[in-house]
């Protein structure tokens, strides 16, 4: 009657677990889920389908991002000293900050602003636009300065918040609390396995080195992007997950999110 200890939980896994495969009509409908348009919204339904069925946290670690770029900016007036400003990366996703500016601007010289950014800078990655404004602010008028400026430091900043971790379902990690308002150290833990493993892993207890998971389990898996592994997905559970059901669902997750990446860079 006594709660298995880690190594008896490793020993099971090892040795004497029988998996419980997916059965095939369940991965179709699982396949419908990953129909987004955008790779960031892809990585995210992985995640919260990761939580769902498994009734844990599903974390997937998303790629490094290349130096940040966009595609389009705009510019729109919010009110006399507050300007909306619109980015487009080169992947499509949009991110939107507002930019408190020190002087008003009508929303024609905003649009002034939006064109003159787009036609010479669109492509380029924020730090050879910040250098390439460096030189240019001289000829530009000062009535447009400030809000270039401003611009190239929000815009940066706003594609370079790379947030490494797409996380669903943190309020099931009630025994490991202390991990899942940690954003840190999860990070650092899935930067861990994105070191160790090109396979799918079992992490049980404490066998990941981290304190915070004595309690808690971690299945993790890669996945793929024209056959070359760029992140890592997973589920973070108590000890007494049911690890044949819960290695499937990573295992096919993973898969499926390789193949719907590599087919939306295809298309």
């Amino acid at each position: 009657g006594r709660v298995p200890t880690p190594k008896g939980y490793r020993f099971f896994v090892d040795s004497l677990m029988v998996m419980k495969p997916l059965e095939q009509g369940e991965i179709h409908r699982l396949e419908g889920e990953f129909t987004a348009d955008r790779p960031q919204q892809l990585m995210s339904a992985a995640a919260t389908l990761l939580s769902q069925l498994t009734h844990f946290a599903g974390v997937v670690m998303t790629p490094r991002r290349r130096e940040a770029s966009f595609r389009h900016i705009e510019f729109l007036r919010l009110s006399e000293r507050r300007v909306l400003l619109i980015v487009v990366t080169s992947e499509g996703d949009v991110q939107n900050r507002i930019l408190h500016t020190d002087r008003s601007y009508t929303q024609s010289k905003l649009i002034e602003a939006t064109n003159f950014f787009n036609q010479h800078y669109s492509g380029q990655p924020y730090g050879a636009v910040r250098s390439l404004l460096a030189e240019e602010l001289k000829s530009l008028r000062e009535d447009i300065v400030g809000l270039m400026t401003a611009a190239v430091e929000v815009g940066g900043a706003a594609l370079n918040e790379n947030e490494a971790l797409v996380v669903t379902g943190e309020k099931n990690l009630l025994s490991a609390s202390d991990l899942a308002s940690n954003m840190d150290r999860l990070r650092r833990l899935f930067e861990l396995f994105e070191q160790k493993t090109s396979l799918l892993h079992i992490y049980i207890g404490g066998e990941s080195g981290l304190v915070p998971l004595d309690e808690c389990s971690v299945v993790t898996a890669p996945y793929e992007l024209d056959g070359r592994v760029i992140g890592t997905l997973g589920v973070i559970g108590p000890t007494r997950m049911a690890y044949e059901r819960v290695i499937p669902i990573v295992d096919i997750t993973a898969k499926l999110l390789s193949n719907a990446l590599t087919q939306q860079m295809n298309d």
